[in-house]
Parts: structure tokens; sequence; C-alpha cells
């Protein structure tokens, strides 16, 4: 049977090859969902991906796809050129809600509706109109790639039979127009109106383009260019450019409606706030140099904001047609920016290269912060935001063109920096990060194949009997183990137990076992990647391979090395006494300070000054988020860390004692270092028992020093928290009961 099939559509495609009134094909429609069950859906995938492929080789330059529906939801051959369901929902939310399940099922693929109507027989021409004009407005506002409204005429037949008892026509049998025909043909009639014309939006608030660029000259023409075709009626393009060294100014030069601002190389989370800052715009839309935003880009991100609650707005970035083999490689291999969901319409992250928000929310959270000078930055602010409370949204239609690293080498320094921005973020937000420095998302990761899909598919409902009306993809929880294999300690542990196991035979077999599960993830990759069929090679497949194999580890390098490098106060800040401190306190009492307030006044005046002063005079820190027992840590130097914990007791008339507790934590590095030394003490002893003594007296001298320091940047910081204590007006005292 399938055989024949495969005939019928080699000899159908071949009969139309070229033809101008054919835009594509349909290899199949709707295959019943138990015979989906049946067969399994990788069978039915792999069937209807072969079906494709015979299209192809007959009509090479037609579209094809497969007409699925929702009860096979879950049915995504890889090699359609859209994807296509046959959807008939009647209510505006659900088939809004819907729509963007779809969208997010589609990923870098158009989508497309392939059946919706109404039959007049029972609900009369003017339902039928006013369903069709609620079809019609959810799917281009939603950025879909296109419908096909069920049917044009009630001559119906299915099986040589008439169908009489049917009337999904737009027209009648004698061909006259319905109410619906009328309606929607003024639409369909308007090709070149923008969608901001056919589709107003409740108001036009003004949005300023953010554009950081360094050294960015090979794409920014292209993203100019396209910033200057946008269908929207009110944008500003602003361009930042942070201290390039090539010929980013003459290009500029060519756009004369740019705002351009030149600066001296400070970071892009500093661009990022330049632009904002110089923006005159209700919402700030950023994008990036080697980006081509769609025409409609603003329009889709801006009615996000304006019809949800939402303080800020991302979308997909999408591969632009690759250059060459390496490029369309690069583009196929993991690592790529990619938004995070909770919902479908609601993300955790959204990529720096295609946000936008309120103007007033980036000022309420202080913008972006400036530590983070190549990446990073973004998953900070949405995080910050999520943290005051407010929510972040996803348009899948708000696209933009994102060109992807030219060579390896460049997509290496962009793992690089990746690594040491996760490193960095996990210094402030600690929380979202699990013991080996990775990030611990809530939702899923979108946009790219994964270890997870090829050995543990995501879970599907089929309904009792297999007969869901909406049968549902539902993700597993990522693989810890996955995770692990292929990752800087895999390999570390793999090496190790290769070096023991050269002296030890029965272990000989276990570094190849631990081998192959790091060679799996990567070989994974190469045969589930998407890469250009212009340049599919075993060449291109090879190399997506090796970057699969080596990208873990170099991200994982340049993120355990920040994390060991540490987040410090510049020696300057934290070596140079207090100024107005006063006499300086014990080394034994900067441990715990007291404050008393006769007024009142409780620990939050006093944070407030603690951090005012920390920021003018350069310390790193970082605050609570929630999830810390202790208000501020300071990075005070290499070895040691400050924690602050605050605490306000009552006492009668309104009077308040707050106690400071200035806990003092070691260093990641200090620890691998305390480690290291007292391993290499031990290995020194055991190999020459005389000299044991004397290192050991060495590594008694270290610790003291190590504990002075410590004892001395305390009582440092403490001089600090008395002068914001002066400044909020609380006293000092000392003892356990200030009113004695």
């Amino acid at each position: 049977m399938a055989h024949g099939r495969k005939n019928q559509h080699s000899l159908a495609a071949k009969s139309q090859a070229g033809h101008p009134a054919i835009l594509g094909y349909y290899v199949d429609n709707e295959i019943p969902p138990d015979l989906v069950r049946w067969y399994g859906p990788q069978r039915v995938e792999a069937f209807l991906d072969s079906l494709v492929r015979i299209v192809k080789d007959e009509d090479a330059g037609a579209l094809a796809a497969y007409a699925n529906f929702p009860p096979t939801e879950y049915l995504l051959p890889k090699e359609t050129d859209f994807l296509s369901y046959n959807v008939y929902l009647h209510r505006g939310p659900d088939l809004r809600a819907y729509l963007s399940r779809l969208q997010n099922l589609a990923e870098e693929r158009p989508l497309v509706l392939g059946e919706f109507g109404m039959d007049t027989i029972r609900h009369g021409e003017e339902e039928q109109a006013a369903l069709l004009e609620l079809h019609w407005n959810e799917v281009f506002r939603g950025g879909l790639a296109g419908t096909i409204l069920f049917s044009w005429t009630d001559e119906w037949f299915t099986d040589g039979i008439d169908v009489e008892d049917w009337a999904f026509g737009l027209v009648r049998k004698d061909r006259t127009p319905k109410l619906a025909y009328r309606q929607l043909a003024p639409k369909t009639l308007e090709p070149r109106a923008t969608l901001a014309d056919k589709f107003p939006l409740p108001r036009i608030p003004k949005v300023s383009v953010v554009v950081c660029s360094y050294n960015g000259a090979a794409t920014l023409r292209g993203t100019l260019d396209a910033l200057r075709k946008l269908n929207y009626p009110d944008y500003e393009v602003i361009l930042v450019d942070d201290g390039s060294k090539d010929d980013t100014q003459s290009i500029v030069a060519e756009f004369p409606g740019v705002k351009n601002i030149l600066q001296p190389n400070r970071g892009l989370s500093v661009a990022r706030n330049v632009g904002y800052q110089a923006a005159t715009g209700e919402v700030i839309a950023y994008t990036d140099s080697d980006c081509m935003p769609d025409p409609d880009w603003l329009y889709f991100l801006v009615s996000t904001l304006l019809n949800t609650r939402y303080v800020a707005v991302g979308g997909p970035n999408l591969n632009p047609p690759a250059r060459g083999p390496i490029p369309a490689a690069v583009a196929a291999s993991a690592g790529a920016p990619t938004h995070v969901l909770l919902t479908d319409t609601e993300a955790e992250h959204i990529p720096g290269c295609n946000m936008a928000y309120w103007k007033w929310a980036l000022e309420e959270v202080g913008g972006f912060d400036p530590d983070f000078r190549t990446a990073g930055d973004d998953v900070d602010l949405c995080w910050r935001l999520m943290q005051a409370g407010h929510r972040i949204g996803f348009s899948p239609s708000a696209m933009v063109w994102h060109h992807r690293r030219f060579t390896m080498q460049a997509y290496f320094r962009q793992q690089k920096g990746y690594g040491e921005a996760e490193a960095m973020l996990r210094f402030k937000h600690m929380q979202y990060f699990d013991p080996q420095g990775s990030a611990r998302w809530k939702g899923v990761i979108y946009g790219l194949p994964r270890f997870e899909r090829v050995f543990h598919r995501p879970i599907i409902y089929h309904g009792v009997f297999g007969t869901g009306l909406f049968q549902c993809l539902y993700p597993k929880p990522v693989s810890p183990w996955a995770q692990l294999a292929g990752g800087l300690e895999w390999n570390a542990i793999t090496l190790f137990i290769f070096l023991v196991s050269i002296q030890i035979e029965p272990l000989r077999i276990l570094p190849l076992l631990m081998l192959a599960a790091t060679m799996i993830p990567a070989l994974s990759f190469m045969v589930t990647a998407r890469i250009e069929p212009r340049h599919d090679t075993i060449l291109a497949r090879l190399t997506v391979f090796y970057l699969a194999l080596t990208q873990p580890l170099v991200r994982d390098w340049a993120r355990y090395f920040t994390w060991l490098k540490g987040k410090r106060t510049p020696d300057s800040v934290a070596l140079v006494p207090e100024k107005d401190a006063g006499p300086k306190i014990p080394l034994t009492q900067s441990r715990m300070l007291s404050f008393w307030s006769e007024q009142g006044r409780d620990r939050g005046p006093l944070l407030q000054e603690v951090v005012k002063i920390m920021e003018e005079e350069g310390w790193k820190y970082s605050l609570d988020t929630g999830w810390n027992p202790w208000d501020v840590q300071i990075f005070a130097n290499r070895w040691w860390h400050i924690r602050l914990r605050t605490l306000t007791e009552i006492y009668p008339h309104g009077r308040r004692l707050t106690r400071v507790h200035q806990g003092m934590a070691p260093s990641t590095f200090s620890i691998l270092f305390l480690v290291t030394a007292v391993t290499a003490d031990v290995l020194v002893g055991l190999a020459y028992p005389a000299a044991l003594p004397f290192f050991l007296g060495i590594l008694a001298l270290a610790g003291v020093g190590w504990l002075w320091t410590g004892w001395q940047l305390r009582r440092r910081v403490a001089d600090l928290v008395r002068v914001a204590a002066r400044r909020a007006q609380l006293m000092p005292v000392s003892g356990r009961n200030p009113q004695q």
C-alpha cells in the first residue's frame, strides 16, 4: 500500500512539475490517530518525509507539507517546508491560544492553517461570515503565513459521491456569493497593505530601536537597511557605536535618518543603557548589528505589549541563508541564542538580539548591569524583571534574521563569552544555577536538536483508547546525565580513570564506555541537525559533530575559569580606609555590630545607605534575591567574601535596635587552593617524611595569613557599615542590652 502511494505521488508531481499555478503539494491529509499510534510516530514521520522527497525529486521548486490536525499534533516530519494544521475552533481565545502553541511547534518553519470553515445549513450565512471574520483576524494578527478557507463552493463531493447536507462554501452551487465572501473579498484584494493598516493597533506608541555595535561593519549595512523598511508608523533608529575600529562610521553615514552615538569601548550593557537613555520612544526595542528584522517585527512586538500585561517581549531569531558550508554547520550547532518559554506565550528569557521593553520598566530596574560587557546582560535583566514581579511575553511572529558566526574561531569565541557570562550570572543569581554552574531553567529551551529528543522522546497524551481530540506533546525533564555527558567534568573524570586504568587492567573498559557516552550527544546533533540542503554534505555533518563535541569543553572551561578567578573588589577600594569612619574597632568586635534608634528606624535605611556607599566607592557585591540567608554579599578579594545579615529588634516606645552580622565566607578559589595545598603537603610528607614538619609549618603560617586577611577585610567593611549607619541616623552601641 505504501509503495502504491509513493508511485501515485511520483506520477502526480511529475505530471504537474513547474506548473505556474501550483505553489506546493500536500503529501497526505489527517492520518487517523489510531493508525499513528499503531505504527508509532517515528515510522509515520519517516514515511511522510519519504513522500516529501519523492515530490522534491519530481518538482524541486515546489513546496511540500503534510495536512495535520489536532489529534496528531505531535507528528512533525522534518523535511516539510512548512507546518500545516486543519483546525476548527470557533472561540477567539481558544483559537488564539492554540495558534501560539502551533507556532512554537513549527519553530523556524512557517505555519499555515490548511482547513477552516462553517456549514451555513446548520449555522446560517451571518454566523459563517462572523466566524470567518474572527478566524481571519486571529490568523493574521497572530502572524501565520496563511490560511485555507474550506471551501470555495457548496458543490462538494468525496469518494465520487455528491455531498448534499454540507454547505461550507464561500459561494453557493450556482457560484453566487455568500455574505462571508463579500466581507472577505476586499481584505484579500489588498496584498500591499501592511498589517498595521489591515489590523490597526489600539494605539501607536513610539518605538526606539537601539542597535549596539562593536566592529560589526560586515553585517551592519543589512541591519540598517532592514530597519529602514519596517512597517510601523512611528519609530526611530539609534546606533550606539561602542568604539568600533572598522568601517562602522562610514556605513552609518549612508543612513542619515539614524541617530548615531559614538563612544569609547565600554561594553555591551553600557551601550544598551546609553541607547535607551537617548531614546524618545515609549517602547525600547533592541536588535544586534548582525540581525535583519522582518518588516512586521515592531508590529508584533508592540501588539503583544499593548494587548497583555507583559513589560517585555521577545521573538525568535532565525538563520538567514548561509554564505558557505562552514557558516551553515555553525548555524546548525549548539549554543546559539534562543528563547526559553514557560508557556506558549510567556518567556523566562528573551535573547538580546530580539527584545523590547516598556521604557518605564527598564528605568524601574535600573537598565542593564554594566558588569556584563559581552553577554549575559539580557538574562540578568529578565531575571531582575521577574524578581520585581513582572512578566515577559513572547511573540512567535516578531522575527529577526540573525547571522550566526561565520567561522569556527568566531563560534568558539562566542561560546567562551557565553561561559564567562554564565559564571558572572552565577555570582549575582546563585539560586538559578546548579552546583556545576549551569543555569537551571524552569522553562523549555527552543530551537535546536537535543540528545533528549533522540533517546528520550517527549510524552504524548493520546486520550483513552487513542481518541483524544487534542493529543499533545509534553517534554520530559532534561536528564542530568545527558547534561553531564560530554562536559568538562565528564571528560576530566574519563581522563583520570584512563590514567588509573593503565596500571589497573580491569578498569580499562570503563574509559572506553565513558568516551562512547561522550560521543553519543555529539552524534545525535550530527544526525538531527537541520542544515541547509545546498550545504548539507558529509563534511558539514562532520563539522557539526566536531563543534558539538568541543563546544561544551570551551564553554565549561570559560565558566569554571571565570568562576575560580572570582569577582572581587579592586584593592584600591578594599584596602583604602573608609573616610569619616572614626577610630578603628577591635577585630573581635567587627563580627557583630549594633545600632540604636530612638525614632524607630529599622534596618531598611541602613541597607540602602550600605548599597549607596558601595556604589559610590566601587565595591563588587550582590543583593539577596529572596533565596539567600544574607542581605548583601561583598566580593572583597580573591580569597574572601563578606556576607551581611541584618536584624531589627523592637523595644518599648517605638525604639529599635538593628544588628548587623558580618560573616566571612571563603571564595571558591580559596577552597580549591586550600584543598590543593593540603593534598600537596600530604603527598610530600609521604614521599619525604623528614620534611613533613617543615611543610606543615608553612601551611600553618599560610593559614594564619589567610585568616588575618579575612579579619582585616571584615573590619574594613565594618567601617563602611558604621558610616552608613551614621547616614541613616542610627547610633552605634555595644553590648546585648542597649537600654542599660
